[in-house]
């Protein structure tokens, strides 16, 4: 049955007014505000209006997307991405396409797929030794390490209650190199000058290695990266409110690759302190627990 009614197209809203019934919302049409207050015939489906014609032209319901509201994202994207299992940046997925629900508000997937695609991570670590060699020439040190339980790396913002740092561009967990300074830094000041930041800085090798007020530090930290795809696993903390859990993402079994460069000659001493860091500190969140060390092999 086709009925009559007037368009009203705004910034904020689009709609059929029809005198004496509530407006018919035509949100998913493609109609320009150029045909606000235009008189038009429309049809009707089960109280939806799936045409509608003005001044000639004909506009049929565009194809819905069935996930839109599930994953809050534009409709558009959404009906080309309707399966996101295709999607295989991992980044992408876990904070684009995440699962929304109205009382809850976002929440991790438990079943999420860690997908990384094609990403060839053994061409990804020889560019980044290749990067540190640039820089460096022979003057570096390359370390492979694995992790001995799990490693939760935080991310610095995400739209979960916690998640994990994944790289912006490739989608993969990574260690950041001003965490893997932050970590070696502290175990020094903590093991050689009684965790007195104060007597570390009165210490010429020390300033050397990480720099002060006076002088730029020679030691440079690189990222660090998996040698293959890491293992994603999910964990749980539970908060003092029993009713609430919160699910978080851990990497866990796999190896990365550690690089420093020096701007003088190779430090072995400092290298010593370097894998110490790694193996008797822990990097990265719940390192009290168990999580964040490497192993010593």
């Amino acid at each position: 049955m086709i009925h009559k009614g007037k368009l009203r197209i705004t910034k904020f809203v689009k709609n059929i007014e029809v005198s004496q019934t509530k407006p018919y919302n035509i949100i998913d049409f493609d109609i320009s505000i150029e045909f606000h207050g235009q008189e038009c015939l429309f049809e009707l489906h089960n109280n939806e209006v799936i045409k509608i014609e003005v001044t000639g032209k004909i506009f049929s319901l565009e194809k819905k997307c069935k996930n839109q509201h599930k994953y809050k994202i534009p409709k558009d994207t959404c009906i080309i991405m309707e399966n996101n299992q295709i999607i295989d940046n991992f980044h992408l997925k876990l904070n684009k396409f995440a699962k929304f629900d109205n009382e809850k508000g976002y929440k991790l997937d438990k079943n999420i797929n860690a997908n990384f695609g094609n990403f060839d991570f053994k061409d990804n670590i020889k560019k980044q030794e290749n990067i540190t060699k640039r820089l460096s020439g022979k003057r570096y040190y390359k370390e492979t390490l694995k992790t001995n339980y799990r490693l939760l790396i935080g991310a610095e913002q995400s739209i979960y209650e916690t998640s994990i740092r994944l790289h912006h561009i490739y989608g993969i967990p990574y260690i950041p190199s001003t965490a893997i300074k932050g970590v070696v830094r502290s175990y020094i000041i903590q093991k050689n000058y009684d965790n007195s930041e104060e007597k570390a800085l009165d210490n010429p090798k020390f300033k050397k290695w990480f720099g002060s007020q006076e002088q730029e530090g020679r030691v440079i930290f690189f990222d660090a990266f998996s040698i293959s795809p890491p293992e994603i696993k999910i964990d749980i903390i539970n908060p003092l409110d029993e009713n609430k859990i919160i699910n978080f993402l851990t990497i866990e079994n796999t190896e990365f690759q550690f690089l420093i460069g020096f701007k003088d000659e190779v430090d072995n001493g400092f290298i010593d302190l370097f894998k110490k860091a790694l193996t008797e500190h822990g990097i990265g969140a719940k390192t009290a627990v168990g999580y964040g060390y490497f192993k010593d092999e």
